[in-house]
């Protein structure tokens, strides 16, 4: 019986088959090995980010990969941008600028009616930290609306509810005994500053967390930005917000009531410069070092310095005009310059170490500043009351 030979065509066909079929085991082995590298670079990656402009999840880390079926925030389509985003950046900033030292105002004015012995100031402080958590967990969401959102929320609305320098203001102020019955010993101002420090960093890491885990609870509405119904009127709409309510707060300052002057006009008209001028410092300086923020450490100290010039002022203002200016640029240009929430997330990104050397570098630098410039008028034992601003 005749064997069965095949053809040169058959042969080349086989050989064909098999030669594609090793390429494709190939391509596949190459593949999986590329992902597996790219798993062990991530999984080995702790090299923080700046967390003025990508801050980290709760995990603390900085180079997670994005989520399957995510846009990147540069990559949005060209209908959900707006025409200038930058304007719109600055237009949420004022708007969240001016509505978070409202809040402040309005929560330490509330915690003062509280009968707990624990400090008003620390209530704004994790509304803030607590808000910034929940921000941070649902990024997606919300730049899934607008990405100029993000940074109205986290910089503009939370960076001015909580504050650095009147923080930094209160602990100098129960070290040395300002508040305090006369006869207070110096351990007892001692502990109670270091009190408030402690009390200050446990509530704001554990407000944060909470907003964290509140942000894990609620579900995801959207997986990728979507043309909304009016999308160009809203995008006009977050360019003219914030300067339009900037000078609605100008003009209740010029032309409105005395008795709301002091208490919290010339504080929503100085807070937006500070918030701007936070965000400018930090997108700058932020990026100098992974290992430490100079940006808000710059701004956290500036914020103290000017804090304390502005209470030396304030021993003997001209009029009661000029204390509740004085005043407004304590709690709004130096309120909002400064931040804790922007802190708390970088100390979540930074490696155990860093953070410990920057918030201890910052918490004392801010108290050198305030000795150095109110050490005279403490220890010269002759201190008028400072005036507070109120009508």
């Amino acid at each position: 019986m005749a064997r069965y030979e095949p053809s040169s065509d058959e042969a080349t066909l086989d050989e064909t088959r098999r030669r594609d079929t090793r390429d494709y085991e190939r391509g596949r082995n190459e593949q999986r090995a590329l992902d597996e590298k790219r798993s062990r670079d991530i999984t080995s990656s702790r090299e923080p980010r700046p967390a003025t402009e990508e801050p980290p999840l709760e995990t603390g880390t900085a180079s997670l990969p994005p989520r399957p079926k995510q846009i990147p925030s540069n990559e949005f389509p060209a209908y959900f941008r707006p025409s200038r985003p930058q304007v719109s950046v600055h237009s949420l900033l004022i708007f969240g600028a001016i509505w978070g030292v409202l809040a402040r105002l309005g929560t330490m004015w509330i915690g003062k009616f509280s009968s707990s012995t624990v400090f008003p100031l620390v209530w704004a402080q994790m509304t803030g930290c607590l808000v910034m958590g929940f921000a941070i967990r649902k990024k997606d969401d919300i730049e899934a609306v607008s990405p100029p959102l993000f940074v109205m929320l986290g910089t503009g609305f939370c960076g001015s509810l909580t504050t650095w320098s009147t923080f930094s203001s209160e602990v100098f102020s129960a070290f040395a005994n300002l508040k305090a019955p006369a006869g207070t010993s110096r351990f007892t101002a001692f502990m109670s500053g270091m009190s408030m420090t402690l009390i200050t960093l446990a509530a704001s890491l554990g407000a944060f967390q909470v907003g964290v885990h509140l942000g894990k609870s609620v579900p995801s509405f959207r997986k990728a930005p979507h043309r909304l119904p009016g999308q160009l009127a809203f995008n006009l709409t977050t360019m003219v917000i914030g300067p339009l309510f900037w000078l609605g707060a100008l003009f209740l300052l010029i032309f409105g009531p005395d008795y709301y002057r002091p208490r919290a006009t010339f504080a929503i008209v100085l807070a937006p410069p500070g918030a701007v001028l936070r965000y400018h410092i930090s997108r700058q300086l932020n990026r100098l070092s992974p290992k430490f923020p100079y940006g808000t450490f710059v701004c956290n100290s500036a914020s103290s310095l000017l804090f304390a010039v502005m209470a030396l002022l304030a021993r003997h203002p001209r009029s009661q005009l000029g204390c509740a200016a004085l005043v407004g640029v304590q709690d709004g240009f130096c309120g909002c310059l400064s931040t804790i929430s922007t802190m708390i997330v970088e100390l979540r990104g930074l490696k155990r170490g860093q953070s410990y050397r920057y918030f201890i570098v910052s918490w004392i630098t801010a108290q050198v500043l305030f000795v150095v410039i109110l050490g005279s008028w403490v220890w010269s034992g002759d201190r008028p009351p400072i005036c507070s601003g109120a009508a």
